[in-house]
């Protein structure tokens, strides 16, 4: 099976290695591949997607920046309920054409589950209403979030992800900038999809005067697998879901949509997956 992983500046993901040791396991041979829109000059997304039908690739994964970009080319999502997110990190060729999943959703969700078993999310306080908080707000909603408060540097971003989530039936407000401590303070978890904490993104998008009052935490960044804001949120005594959570989930979640075979995350699994990364 020929699959690969579309992005930008993926020269060091762990993706290709996860899903030929998941092939492995199941004796399914996986050949996956890198295509590095960094390679293509202004590269566009959905042109390199109908290129890789043409070699012969059965799916791809994508990453930043191009979630979003490949919506429209899917006929119909691989998972019911994927849709509705607004953008796919997972696309499987068919004769029908592109099926389309959002594993960042479906990951989060089994992630959450796995560190927090049935516990509520209770208020949460999310910065960042990108692609990947978009999965991560309508996985929230999907555990049963009581209210999503939601800070963005882009306040219509923002804007658009709570009226989505309200046509959904959940409960969710836009912060300014104003409010933020003290909503932050209040909450029951806090949740970072923005990019800050990242090896070439240094920062903390918490401020660590609002942290330690919460019950839970998570980093949607795993490169480091300790970000400043989860190491002050274990310190604080919170209990703590890491990128690399949602990276593994999301990984095992794209394997059955692309093999059909589901595999379950023991801690051997675990254990050898973190070994990869640093």
């Amino acid at each position: 099976m020929r699959l690969a992983l579309l992005g930008a500046g993926i020269s060091r993901s762990s993706m290709p290695r996860l899903q030929h040791h998941l092939g492995s396991l199941v004796g399914v041979e996986i050949d996956y591949g890198l295509i590095d829109g960094e390679n293509y000059g202004e590269a566009d997304p959905c042109a390199l997607v109908r290129q890789s039908i043409e070699q012969g690739y059965h799916g791809l994964n994508v990453t930043h920046p191009y979630k979003q970009k490949v919506h429209n080319l899917v006929r119909e999502p691989a998972i019911a309920g994927h849709d509705r997110i607004g953008s796919y990190n997972t696309l499987k060729f068919t004769d029908r054409g592109i099926l389309g999943a959002n594993t960042d959703y479906s990951g989060f969700i089994r992630g959450y589950r796995f560190r927090r078993g049935e516990q509520l999310p209770g208020h949460v306080v999310m910065c960042g209403a990108g692609g990947v908080g978009s999965a991560i707000a309508f996985g929230l909603l999907e555990l049963g979030c009581e209210h999503l408060s939601i800070y963005d540097l882009q306040p219509s971003q923002a804007d658009a992800l709570a009226s989505k989530l309200r046509q959904f039936g959940g409960s969710a407000e836009v912060l300014e900038q104003s409010r933020f401590p003290d909503v932050a303070r209040s909450a029951h978890g806090l949740v970072n999809c923005t990019a800050l904490g990242m090896h070439s993104y240094p920062g903390n998008a918490f401020p660590f005067s609002v942290i330690g009052s919460q019950q839970w935490a998570f980093d949607a960044v795993y490169t480091p697998l300790k970000t400043e804001f989860l190491m002050q949120c274990q310190q604080a005594g919170l209990q703590c879901l890491s990128g690399f959570d949602l990276w593994i989930f999301q990984g095992l979640d794209a394997f059955s949509v692309f093999t059909g075979v589901d595999i379950e995350a023991d801690e051997t699994l675990i254990e050898t997956a973190l070994s990869w990364l640093d």
